[in-house]
């Protein structure tokens, strides 16, 4: 590998580690892999689903699933209940107020990266995110 290529390299990790740590960026992180994270699970690709099932789709430990399942069922957003074919299995249930927190949070999302949109433009926001499709598929050279 030439100089100019680690040099670029280098430039480039250090752009997707400055953009992996904005504030806006984290809080997206926090939403993703949190409660929003788990109420849009639950509202798109399974209700009904184990906190194990959860954990694992949202990478997150156990334990800060617990917390996460917590908060929502203290807020009413979700409830927990046991699964009729073994009586040992909870499944998690997103509630009405669930949806409607869901939905709320999906618009705030949505505003919010309206002006990313525009500061890109239609072709260049196309562009970012076929190139986002490639780094996603990327992982990693065995060393």
């Amino acid at each position: 590998m030439s100089k100019k290529e680690e040099d670029l390299g280098e430039e480039l990790y250090m752009l997707l580690a400055e953009l992996l740590n904005r504030r806006v960026n984290r809080s997206v992180q926090d939403s993703v892999r949190g409660e929003y994270g788990t109420l849009h699970y639950l509202t798109y690709i399974r209700d009904g689903e184990s906190a194990g099932e959860l954990s694992r789709y949202l990478h997150i430990v156990p334990g800060r699933m617990t917390d996460i399942l917590s908060s929502l069922e203290y807020k009413g957003y979700i409830e927990r209940r046991r699964a009729e074919e073994d009586k040992r299995r909870v499944l998690v249930y997103i509630t009405k107020a669930g949806l409607t927190e869901e939905k709320k949070r999906r618009s705030a999302i949505r505003k919010e990266y309206q002006g990313l949109l525009r500061k890109l433009g239609r072709e260049d926001t196309l562009e970012l995110i076929r190139l986002l499709k490639i780094l996603l598929s990327y992982e990693g050279e065995e060393s």
